[in-house]
């Protein structure tokens, strides 16, 4: 696979920043814990979400999305990224419609329904003048992200799961077959868990649950060191994404629901030693390990029109 497209995800994830300055903090109740025991709060996003300026790696809150709710005194326990846009989401007016909140403009939409779907839709005709021609040039991230400023320790609990359920309600390539290169082209929809080692060294790994890729009927597994494409972004650190045909048994793109449930343990233990082969987390068992941060959306470095809602989300 083309080194771009296997770095998919990598560019955004190599941003750090305190978690004190994102005003996400790990609320001991309310609404956030509406799921006794679910590592992602506020999956009703009860308590908004901020906002990152477009500029990547910037890092700079840019506003804050408050879903028609007042939210004085309250801190939220979601980000929004939105890296290569032209346009802030955080400037369009949201409205209200239905059984739903939803922020819109041509390029892009993030909608909460009352039941706790969450829709996110791009369209990178609104965000690139012609398709990207280099496997430098940007490309447009909407990603939902939370960041845990004390990390989970995995190995606290038994059977940890990754539950949700997701569906594409549309993918369409606005390129013509002489524009489309699937080496530097594709729509891609994920969710990120970063892992990182609490013992002290730093070190961490991305682990992806892929949910779509438009050149694929079912996401393919794959690992790889992020490194050499983006040496302002790359992360040098693994990689690991689980092969889709483990977690679904039909194509992601057919608009229908896709449940996933997944015992985390031995996944990302396999990652783990192939993180040690590669010279990382040295003398660092499971045990180690938390959770840092996960983020969920759309990478898509193509000109599509590309939607998805998931619901359900919980780590248990």
């Amino acid at each position: 696979m083309n080194r771009i497209l296997r770095s998919l995800g990598c560019w955004l994830l190599a941003i750090s920043i305190p978690l004190a300055q994102t005003g996400c903090t790990r609320s001991p109740s309310g609404a956030d814990n509406e799921s006794a025991g679910n590592w992602i709060l506020d999956t009703g996003f009860e308590r908004g979400a901020m906002v990152f300026h477009p500029i990547p790696g910037a890092a700079r809150v840019s506003g804050k999305l408050d879903f028609g709710r007042d939210l004085e005194g309250l801190k939220s326990e979601w980000i929004v990224s939105q890296w290569n846009s032209k346009s802030d989401i955080s400037k369009i007016t949201g409205k209200r419609d239905s059984k739903m909140y939803t922020y819109e403009n041509a390029a892009k939409t993030l909608a909460v329904a009352d039941d706790g779907t969450v829709t996110l839709r791009v369209d990178t005709g609104e965000e690139y003048d012609t398709p990207r021609v280099r496997p430098t040039d940007p490309w447009v991230h909407l990603y939902l992200e939370q960041r845990y400023g004390s990390p989970y320790r995995l190995a606290d609990r038994d059977d940890l799961r990754l539950r949700f359920q997701a569906r594409i309600t549309e993918s369409e390539s606005l390129m013509s077959p002489e524009q489309y290169d699937p080496g530097l082209h594709a729509s891609i929809a994920v969710f990120y868990l970063i892992v990182g080692d609490l013992s002290g060294s730093g070190d961490f790994l991305n682990f992806c649950v892929p949910i779509y890729d438009n050149r694929h009927d079912v996401p393919p597994g794959e690992w790889h060191i992020d490194s050499g494409f983006n040496p302002a972004g790359d992360t040098h650190k693994l990689i690991y994404t689980l092969d889709g045909g483990g977690l679904y048994d039909s194509p992601t793109g057919d608009g229908q629901w896709h449940r996933v449930d997944v015992e985390l343990q031995p996944h990302i233990e396999q990652a783990l030693e192939i993180a040690k082969q590669n010279g990382y987390f040295d003398g660092v068992s499971y045990s180690d390990l938390g959770l840092e941060a996960i983020y969920i959306g759309w990478e898509v470095p193509g000109v599509f029109r590309s939607e998805m809602q998931i619901r359900d989300m919980g780590i248990f």
